[in-house]
């Protein structure tokens, strides 16, 4: 699969979608997205493992939203083929199982975050989903940012 550009979906930013053979599959996307109500209530349980796909600099000039876990988008494909003590050592968490339905990516508004999930997707973390509108909507609704 390949990311394409949809249009016409309401939401802050233009979402990228999947294309297929078939053509593009907004309703695959739809299913791979989630909003910030959800993000809220799973960070909230404890349940989410939230990826932070932004540069480091992003994060300290910006904030970053609670038990965020910062693996920039370039280091993501590398960071979930390391065996699971590797990634403990170097991330300080547990890695996530591949079946994890409540693996997610964001970033600043959304598209880096997609393409996270794409190389998410082929490393077999096909239930990795998106934060549709990530970081800016998270801010735009009011959720807690941490600066350092």
């Amino acid at each position: 699969m390949t990311l394409s550009w949809g249009t016409g979906l309401p939401s802050m930013c233009q979402l990228p979608t999947y294309s297929t053979d078939a053509g593009t599959d907004a309703a695959l996307l739809e299913k791979l997205c989630v909003d910030f109500a959800e993000v809220r209530d799973l960070l909230k349980k404890g349940t989410a493992f939230f990826v932070d796909v932004r540069e480091p600099n992003e994060l300290v000039n910006d904030g970053r939203i609670r038990d965020a876990v910062n693996i920039p988008l370039n280091d993501v494909g590398t960071a979930l083929s390391l065996p699971a003590e590797k990634f403990k050592e170097k991330y300080g968490r547990e890695k996530p199982s591949q079946d994890n339905p409540n693996l997610i990516f964001s970033c600043r508004k959304g598209v880096r975050a997609t393409n996270a999930m794409q190389t998410a997707h082929s490393k077999g973390y096909h239930k990795a989903r998106f934060y549709r509108g990530s970081f800016c909507d998270w801010v735009e609704k009011g959720g807690e940012v941490l600066k350092k």
